[in-house]
């Protein structure tokens, strides 16, 4: 966990970062620099651990979901957080587990973010988000594992179960894609964006940018 010396006394946002499969957290910790985002922008980080050989159970009714909700509990216990602004952003095998965590545990989570992930309706466990949620999918266009079209589908079902409109809000100039699709029922959004790149975490420039477009949509998406 990192807590970045000089937070206000007022409470602050906590995020979940999830590493990849197989991918030990501090790897994840240092690839993605979230700690560093976290001392500027003023919240707590903390990076769990998948107990089952570094790979997160994305199922239903998983015992990660109660792990991880756990987690959020032990923290706010020790530390003030705002409890309506409790966010995770998943990696891979993370990235999956966090769009469980939109299915399963939408009264604790406000918004959660994913990379290089697939639904986690893919190998045919339901969900059923308790209320409308706001999901952003990052992705890579030549990533070979978390194949584009397997993103895009998982993309559209995050526009269904969540009411949203057919038409985004495109940003121009960007080198592929970057939309978001809202506002959706309960004025929740989806945020989509697309990097050239593999599977890897982006690196270099584009680093910075999903980093500040992640915090941004989290800051956008508190828990109603």
């Amino acid at each position: 966990m990192n807590v970045p010396p000089g937070l206000p006394g007022t409470p602050v946002p906590l995020l979940l970062s999830l590493h990849g499969a197989l991918q030990p957290y501090a790897l994840h910790e240092r690839e993605t620099g979230w700690s560093s985002v976290a001392a500027a922008r003023h919240f707590i980080v903390a990076y769990p651990s998948a107990a089952a050989g570094l790979v997160w159970d994305a199922g239903r009714r998983s015992g990660d979901v109660d792990y991880l909700r756990a987690v959020v509990e032990d923290v706010s216990r020790t530390w003030c957080v705002d409890p309506h602004r409790v966010h995770v952003e998943g990696f891979s095998s993370g990235a999956n587990m966090s769009a469980r965590l939109a299915c399963d545990a939408s009264a604790v989570f406000a918004s959660v973010t994913a990379y290089a992930g697939v639904s986690p309706s893919f190998t045919g466990s339901p969900c059923e988000p308790a209320r409308p949620i706001s999901v952003g999918l990052f992705h890579s266009d030549a990533d070979v594992i978390s194949l584009p079209p397997l993103a895009v589908a998982h993309r559209d079902e995050w526009l269904r179960r969540d009411g949203c409109p057919a038409a985004p809000v495109t940003e121009p100039g960007v080198p592929v894609e970057a939309s978001v699709y809202g506002p959706c029922r309960a004025g929740v959004q989806v945020a989509w964006r697309v990097y050239h790149g593999s599977h890897f975490w982006p690196a270099g420039g584009d680093r910075t940018d999903i980093a500040d477009r992640m915090w941004a949509f989290f800051q956008r998406n508190p828990l109603p």
